[in-house]
């Protein structure tokens, strides 16, 4: 190649090259920056409340500096490209309050638009900024595999069943928790916490609590445990916990001069925090009851109290939307989380332990990640107020607010369905075990139970459960009714049964059929290969015979012939006579029996055959009479398994009658 055509081609690559950056660079993203593109929308829309000569709420927007600094909350945006954590995002888009711009319409979507893509980009202040790395999504979530116990999940076995009060109608619902692992949901009510089963509506059991009226119900990480806390207004609070299964109440921690309102246990049970109207956060240890830690912090009335899964941290709420969050060993604050802009209503946590949700009667429901201390979420979930919030094991949430409506909501926060039955506010929810059912109450005290996938088919909990008398006699309508439906299955059992017998005997029949010609044939078979043996036997002495024969023959003719010149040879040639006609004799009935054997041996083969025949004919058939044997023993299986079935919910009601008849004596 020349150094001609050398230039040519290199000024030729260069020239293309030089395109291709120029159509890359034009085919690039165009920063999103506050001077160039932030600010112009902030003079428009912001700055008559928000400069340095006026800061609303302490925020002025008028420089990045002062973006960036915040305002009398904290921080409104960060350097990470989060923006549903941005307090800024949340006000302009008005996913929280105070709505930016107040008492106006949203901004419109190209200039919120562009709000989010800086926010997202890294909050860059000029064309000249560089974006720093992005944080990982704090709301990703895996579910932990920690917290179920190894072996069968608590279920009430032998509660009490007696109503300790009668009411005429029920107060309003308190406090509902749903069990970790099992189908089974607790709700609070006058002196007693009813245990129901969540899949069946089934009552299981009514805990006792004479102290007074339960305001919060958690179940301890496995299941195995209930925690209860509440009291008597201005006379006693107290927490307690009870034994799923036997229903024992194994400790009572405190001695509060008012009312508990928020309550929880640590991973270990070993430690109780409870708090109320006395605006303390009060720790105690389980087995002593020493109160450990008496925190004074809250200037309001505690409503939530919650342990994290892991037992690392304490959370609290109080009536003035104050939410603090501690190191659970220690006492020692961790978290001081601002936002909200009413009462702090429930907490909840979520099962790894890194996101914390409060619900709050500013009517939002936000979520808050323990490793910044910043809310990276915050949902308008329900207006007049959220009551209560829940997490399920895949970080959905359920929540129930003063709209008077119960809704659940992915982990990202978007909502999924809503519920409504009644004109009432909403003031309890749980999330079952399996993310199935919500379970809900509201201030006319009626608690529901409803499938989130066929609303339709929602039944109704009573939080004051009928005396047991009045129970026991619908418990014996029950079992009347199962005992009715118990005959007909047992009927039909026996009727399957019977077939069973009847088949196996068909193939038994022929089963012995099919053995005894078999046997025939066999026997047959065995008689023509004696006989075929005997007549061998003959054809191999038959040449020895024959020469016997002729050994004789000769020696009457040599005799006969001596007999004509010797006459006293005559006694010899008889004798020798008597022997060849004695051996004729026999040679000839041997001979006989020979061509017997022929016919015998045929008749044998023929038998056998014949039965061989009919037996294979005959198992012919066993194939069709094994179906229906299997298939009688099928119905059987299934008749047996429905009146097992059906006998063993008629003896757990009966049971469960004896417990209530038991009782009431």
């Amino acid at each position: 190649m020349s150094v001609r055509s050398a230039l040519v081609r290199f000024a030729a690559f260069s020239t293309l090259s030089a395109v291709s950056v120029c159509q890359a660079a034009d085919a690039a993203p165009k920063k999103v920056t506050y001077e160039d593109d932030v600010k112009p929308i902030f003079r428009q829309y912001c700055l008559n409340c928000h400069q340095q000569s006026d800061k609303k709420g302490g925020l002025a927007l008028d420089t990045f500096g002062s973006v960036v600094e915040g305002g009398g909350s904290g921080e409104v945006v960060f350097d990470d490209g989060d923006a549903e954590s941005s307090r800024l995002w949340q006000l302009v888009n008005h996913d929280d309050t105070p709505v930016m711009p107040p008492k106006q319409d949203k901004l419109p979507a190209d200039k919120l638009a562009i709000i989010r893509a800086w926010i997202e980009g890294g909050i860059l202040e000029n064309s000249g900024s560089k974006a720093k790395k992005m944080k990982s999504n704090a709301l990703a979530f895996v579910a932990p595999t920690g917290g179920k116990p190894d072996g069968p999940v608590a279920m009430p076995e032998t509660l009490p069943l007696e109503t300790p009060v009668v009411t005429s109608r029920a107060a309003a619902v308190t406090a509902i928790a749903a069990s970790p692992w099992a189908p089974l949901v607790a709700v609070a009510g006058q002196n007693q916490i009813v245990m129901y089963h969540s899949d069946t509506a089934e009552l299981l059991g009514i805990l006792p609590f004479p102290e007074g009226v339960a305001q919060e119900l958690r179940f301890s990480g496995d299941g195995s445990y209930l925690i209860a806390g509440g009291g008597e207004h201005s006379v006693l609070g107290l927490v307690a916990i009870y034994d799923v299964k036997t229903g024992e109440r194994v400790a009572t921690v405190g001695d509060e001069l008012d009312i508990v309102f928020g309550a929880d246990a640590n991973d270990t049970l070993s430690r109780v925090a409870m708090g109320g109207p006395q605006k303390m956060l009060r720790i105690f240890d389980v087995s002593s009851g020493e109160k450990l830690f008496d925190i004074k912090k809250h200037t309001d009335w505690i409503y939530a109290v919650a342990y994290s899964p892991d037992g690392v941290l304490l959370a609290s709420g109080d009536r003035s939307g104050g939410l603090i969050v501690w190191e659970a060993e220690t006492g020692r604050q961790y978290l001081d989380l601002a936002g909200h802009k009413g009462g702090i209503t429930s907490l909840a946590w979520r099962d790894d332990s890194n996101v914390l949700a409060s619900a709050s009667e500013d009517g939002t429901v936000k979520l808050w990640d323990m490793v910044s201390g910043k809310a990276i979420k915050s949902i308008n979930a329900h207006g007049g107020g959220v009551t209560a919030v829940r997490f399920d094991h895949q970080a959905q949430l359920a929540t129930a607010g003063r709209d008077n409506r119960a809704k659940l909501w992915d982990a990202a926060g978007k909502e999924l369905k809503s519920f409504s039955h009644a004109g009432e506010d909403m003031l309890e929810v749980a999330i079952t075990h399996d993310g199935k059912r919500l379970i809900y109450g509201d201030w006319a005290g009626s608690v529901f139970n409803t499938p989130v996938e066929t609303p339709d088919a929602m039944v109704r909990l009573a939080a004051n459960p009928e005396p047991a008398a009045k129970r026991v006699e619908a418990v014996k309508t029950t079992l009347v009714s199962i005992q009715q439906k118990l005959t007909p299955a047992k009927a039909n059992l026996d009727q399957a049964n019977a077939a069973v017998t009847a088949a196996k005997k068909s193939l038994a029949e022929l089963d012995q059929k099919v053995a005894a010609l078999k046997k025939q044939a066999a026997e047959s078979t065995a008689a023509a290969k004696t006989a075929e043996q005997t007549s061998a036997t003959f054809d191999q002495q038959l040449p020895t015979l024959t020469t016997a024969v002729r050994d004789l023959q000769d020696e009457v003719t040599a005799l006969r012939v001596a007999l004509k010149a010797d006459p006293s040879k005559m006694i010899a040639v008889a004798e020798s006579e008597e022997k060849l006609a004695a051996k004729l004799t026999d040679m000839a009935k041997q001979r006989r029996n020979r061509i017997a054997l022929i016919d015998v041996i045929k008749t044998h083969q023929q038998t056998a055959a014949a039965r061989q025949a009919e037996a294979d004919k005959l198992l012919a058939t066993r194939g069709e009479l094994q179906k229906k044997l299997e298939q009688a023993q099928s119905l059987a299986q299934a008749a047996q398994k429905a009146h097992d079935e059906i006998a063993a919910v008629a003896s757990k009601i009966q049971s469960k009658m004896d417990r209530l008849l038991a009782e009431i004596k």
